[in-house]
């Protein structure tokens, strides 16, 4: 068996993978709610709660969270406003336990492929690390866990330097305690000899965020087929579906590839791509051939030979950038191919679990590498996994449970191609500015246009449009024609900025 296929998620394990993750949503959304509810006795006012000093702080914290919350849906009566406030108390308490799931399965990942040390989630309570523990810190054993959750912690801690957005102060995570029986319940399911593949295959996570909003938009379908009609806060749980991988490699070898060739040609070199490219078309005639005559399923796949065939096996030949023409020949295009991949800036719009910039990392590898080769240089893995990283792919989504586990791809990604790697940034965003239904006369935009005014110059009026122009961010994300809305609203203040 090839390294290749051993680190394939097999249909089994994928489909225990659903199983589990569907079964661990349900029961950390119950638990973390009634756990919630026990330690902030959140029926009653804070007045009536009898709460002790720490828990009081920690609610104040979740309360003053809601109303900033509440104040930015535009609920205007007491029924909205309730409406809206148990919404965003399910919308945080969703935050904290997928964001503790993500750890968990980001971990195991990193476990699997021998790049964290000693394991922890492998074995959990019998794992190396918590023996560790146990002989040399004892004195840490003494919570609800037995100091496995301290364990964590510190682990956490640690990988919140180079992931703090998954990994660091996420939100509300902190506020919400996660009860005993469901964290060994967690570690348990994870560590099923069932999943064993799923922790060395690179779609993992993806599927993971995709089982876990499967309930979601389950629930969403029936709300449209009887008549309803999608809230804006509810697209992301409805449009985030996962793009099986030869989808995302057939799109990425035909554009990403494409701007390669023309690297290449630009700067005079032969690409390895045209040594495999007549050999595969060959395979592939004779490949139908066989198809035809009944030799071979019809739909059975081409065997591919080798990373350089696997990086090129869904090119289709076309003009390179810079020899396209139109085609009533009088135009002929400007664009040029970049002078060096590292020019290369490869965005994805709605990048999801980060499938398609993952997939990414892996050709623009073998780039990196040829470049170098062509220029005569060296260059380390560790630099071709942070300048990937740093210069060459950028994300946007609208929900930044998706962005968290982009993140994880990626890093996973860095760090399976070198162990020094330490990447600097990540150029991931989730636009969740929570501005479209501010009033004009909200304290906090009232204060942010007095503030840029006086230390920036910019006139209030400019600021206002400004604003007002990314209401809708939170739902549209890169649909949102910011640079037009900016335009309009520079014009319409009489570009009082620019001469100011």
């Amino acid at each position: 068996m090839t390294e290749a296929i051993r680190r394939q998620l097999i249909p089994e394990a994928k489909q225990a993978l659903s199983v589990t993750i569907r079964a661990l949503r349900a029961r950390l959304l119950r638990d973390l709610g009634d756990e919630a509810e026990r330690r902030y006795r959140l029926s009653v006012s804070i007045a009536q709660s009898g709460l002790a000093e720490a828990p009081r702080r920690r609610r104040q914290r979740l309360e003053a969270w809601l109303d900033e919350r509440v104040r930015s849906s535009g609920a205007k009566n007491d029924k909205e406003k309730q409406a809206a406030r148990e919404r965003f108390l399910s919308q945080a308490i969703k935050e904290a336990a997928a964001t503790l799931l993500n750890r968990l399965v980001l971990l195991r990942h990193l476990e699997a492929m021998g790049l964290s040390r000693p394991a922890i989630v492998t074995g959990g309570w019998n794992s190396l690390g918590y023996q560790e523990l146990r002989d040399f810190a004892p004195g840490l054993m003494g919570d609800e866990t037995e100091g496995y959750a301290t364990l964590l912690q510190i682990k956490f801690d640690d990988l919140a330097v180079d992931l703090p957005g998954l990994f660091g102060d996420v939100g509300l995570t902190r506020l919400f305690h996660v009860p005993p029986a469901t964290l060994r319940e967690i570690v348990d399911r994870l560590d099923d000899e069932t999943l064993e593949s799923a922790w060395t295959d690179d779609t993992t996570l993806g599927w993971v965020y995709q089982y876990w909003n499967d309930p979601e938009r389950e629930a969403l379908d029936a709300k449209i087929n009887d008549g309803g009609k999608i809230a804006p806060h509810e697209i992301a749980s409805k449009t985030q579906m996962f793009t099986e991988r030869y989808m995302v490699e057939w799109l990425l070898q035909n554009s990403l590839g494409l701007t390669w060739l023309g690297i290449c040609k630009r700067n005079g070199w032969t690409a390895d791509a045209e040594r495999v490219l007549p050999v595969l078309e060959e395979r592939r005639g004779e490949w139908r051939k066989r198809r035809e005559a009944g030799e071979v399923a019809l739909d059975a796949l081409m065997p591919i030979e080798g990373e350089l065939e696997a990086a090129w096996k869904y090119y289709v030949p076309q003009p390179l950038p810079g020899e396209l023409a139109s085609a009533t020949a009088t135009t002929t295009t400007t664009a040029t191919a970049p002078r060096s991949v590292r020019d290369v800036r490869l965005l994805d719009p709605a990048c999801g679990s980060g499938h398609f910039l993952c997939s990414a990392f892996d050709l623009f590898v073998l780039m990196y590498r040829e470049e170098a080769r062509h220029r005569g240089e060296v260059c380390s893995d560790k630099d071709i996994a942070e300048s990937i990283l740093a210069r060459n792919l950028h994300g946007v989504d609208i929900d930044p449970r998706a962005v968290q586990i982009a993140a994880a791809g990626l890093y996973l990604k860095a760090k399976t191609l070198s162990r020094e790697a330490r990447p600097s940034h990540l150029s991931l965003v989730a636009p969740t500015l929570q501005l479209g239904n501010l009033g004009d006369d909200d304290p906090a935009l009232v204060e942010l246009r007095r503030d840029l005014k006086q230390e920036a110059g910019i006139p209030e009026e400019l600021t206002r449009r400004l604003v007002a122009s990314l209401a809708g961010v939170d739902h549209l994300g890169t649909l949102l024609k910011v640079d037009a809305a900016v335009d309009e609203a520079l014009a319409a203040t009489n570009l009082e900025f620019e001469r100011s």
